[in-house]
C-alpha cells in the first residue's frame, strides 16, 4: 500500500512538472510605444496585443512617468526576452540599453536609417514600389510619365529599382535628386511641365519640412498635376492618391514575427514588407483636374472623398 501511494505521488509530481517548468518558461515580452496618443500607433498596439495573446509589458514614452532614467532602470530590472517597438523613437531606447536582445519594430518610416543589428526585425512602414505602381496604373490606365523627387543618399537603389519596375508596365519615372530639403521647391518645378502626376516618397531630407510641403501641394494644384503619396494626412493638402499601410494589420504582422522569433529563436527574413494597405482617392481633385480614371477600380478604394 505504501509503494503504491509512493508511485502516486512520483507520477503526480511528474505530471505537474511540464505545466510549471512551462509557467517558468513563459517569455517576457515588452511593447514600448513612442506615442500612444497617435491613433495610428495606438491601432497597432492594440492589435499586437490582441493578436499575441499574451500578457505584455508596456511603456508608453509619452507618458510623463517614464523619463530616461525611469525606462533605462526598468529595461535593466525586467530585461525582456523580446520588445516591440512602435515608431522610431521607441527602437532607439531599445536598441541604446538592449540590444543584444531581439527587436521588433513598426510604424518607422525609412527604418534603413536606424541602427540595426543581426536581432533587428521587423515590418517595413512602406510598401513595395511594384504594388504602388499597379495601383497608380489601375486606377490611372492612362498615366504615362510620373515625377520623383528624391535623395540618392536615401533612395538611389530604391529609384533605380522603381524605374525598371515602371517601364515594365509602360510608364516613365523622371526623377530629380535634392540633398536638401531647400532644394525640393526648384526641383519640383523642373518637374511640373514634364510630368502627368507627382508620386510623393518617404524620404527623410524632402520630408523635414512642413512649410515646403504644403507649397509643394500648392504649385500641383494650380499647375493641375495630382499628387500620389504614402500618408493619409497628406490627403488634407490635397492628394489625389494615398496609398498606405494598414496599420490594424501592421500590428498582427509585428504579433507573428514575434511568436515565430520566441518559438524559433530567428527568422529568415528579417525586415518584411506590409500585408496590408489603405488607398484613399480624392475623386472631388480628380474632377477637377479632369484627369482621366478607371470607375471600375473604385472597388479597390478604401475611401473616397467626394
Amino acid at each position: 500500500m505504501k509503494l503504491k501511494k509512493f508511485t502516486q505521488l512520483v507520477v503526480c509530481f511528474f505530471l505537474m512538472c511540464p505545466v510549471t517548468l512551462a509557467a517558468e518558461k513563459q517569455p517576457k515580452v515588452l511593447l514600448i510605444n513612442s506615442d500612444a496618443a497617435v491613433e495610428k500607433y495606438q491601432v497597432t498596439q492594440e492589435e499586437f496585443k490582441r493578436a499575441f495573446s499574451h500578457p505584455v509589458l508596456e511603456i508608453n514614452l509619452n507618458d510623463r512617468k517614464w523619463g530616461i532614467n525611469q525606462v533605462e532602470e526598468f529595461l535593466y530590472d525586467e530585461y525582456p526576452d523580446l520588445v516591440y517597438c512602435i515608431g522610431s523613437k521607441a527602437y532607439l531606447v531599445a536598441n541604446k540599453y538592449i540590444s543584444k536582445k531581439p527587436i521588433v519594430f513598426s510604424s518607422i518610416i525609412n527604418w534603413q536609417r536606424l541602427p540595426v543589428t543581426q536581432k533587428t526585425y521587423g515590418v517595413s512602414n512602406e510598401l513595395p514600389a511594384e504594388m504602388h505602381m499597379t495601383i497608380f496604373r489601375f486606377i490611372f490606365p492612362k498615366i504615362q510619365k510620373i515625377g520623383i523627387v528624391y535623395s540618392e543618399r536615401y533612395n538611389s537603389q530604391w529609384f533605380n529599382k522603381t524605374m525598371e519596375e515602371a517601364r515594365k508596365m509602360g510608364v516613365s519615372i523622371i526623377g530629380q535628386t535634392v540633398s536638401k530639403n531647400k532644394d525640393f521647391l526648384p526641383a519640383l518645378k523642373q518637374l511640373l511641365p514634364n510630368v502627368d502626376a507627382l508620386w510623393l516618397i518617404s524620404d527623410p531630407v524632402i520630408m523635414s519640412d512642413k512649410k515646403i510641403l504644403m507649397e509643394v501641394f500648392k504649385k500641383c494644384d494650380a499647375h493641375k498635376v495630382p499628387v500620389f503619396t504614402y500618408q493619409d494626412v497628406f490627403t488634407e493638402y490635397g492628394a489625389v492618391l494615398t496609398v498606405s499601410v494598414d496599420d490594424a494589420t501592421i500590428g498582427r504582422q509585428a504579433a507573428d514575427i514575434t511568436r515565430e522569433i520566441l518559438s524559433a529563436g530567428m527568422i529568415e527574413k528579417q525586415v518584411q514588407y506590409p500585408a496590408g494597405s489603405h488607398i484613399i482617392l480624392n475623386l472631388k481633385k480628380v474632377k477637377e483636374y479632369a484627369f482621366p480614371y478607371n470607375q471600375d477600380a473604385l472597388g479597390i478604394v478604401n475611401q473616397i472623398i467626394e
